[in-house]
């Protein structure tokens, strides 16, 4: 759960001066630094990057009416005209969540790599 919180408040505020990829950077650093198994961090780099693109999504789409949402999804031709935005920010947290769970196992991964080989000592 720390590192769910942790992943999820630094790309929150990272994600406002930075590109968008920083997520991916943001992951593996603290799955670097704090994951306990490839699970852990996998789950932990999606769920916070998923929470984190839905809840964005939703502060920028809602006062709007979901009018940008709904032609985008417009134009990939979805079937449910009313509830486009919905499919779109589904889409878009599923997108964001997968690349914070693989940035984040890839982190995991690579401490132990390193770890294993003998070059961190005492990690």
């Amino acid at each position: 759960m720390i590192l769910i919180l942790l992943i999820l408040v630094a790309a929150l505020v990272l994600q406002f001066f930075l590109p968008w990829w920083i997520i991916a950077l943001v992951a593996f650093a603290l799955a670097w630094y704090k994951a306990q198994t490839a699970t852990h961090a996998f789950w932990s780099g999606f769920a916070a990057i998923f929470v984190l693109w839905i809840v964005m999504g939703l502060i920028q789409s809602v006062p709007n009416e979901n009018l940008l949402a709904n032609r985008v999804g417009e134009m990939f031709m979805l079937p449910l005209e009313s509830m486009n935005w919905l499919v779109m920010l589904i889409v878009a947290g599923i997108i964001g969540g997968l690349v914070g769970g693989v940035s984040a196992l890839a982190g995991f991964y690579s401490r132990n790599a390193l770890k294993s080989n003998g070059r961190l000592k005492g990690v």
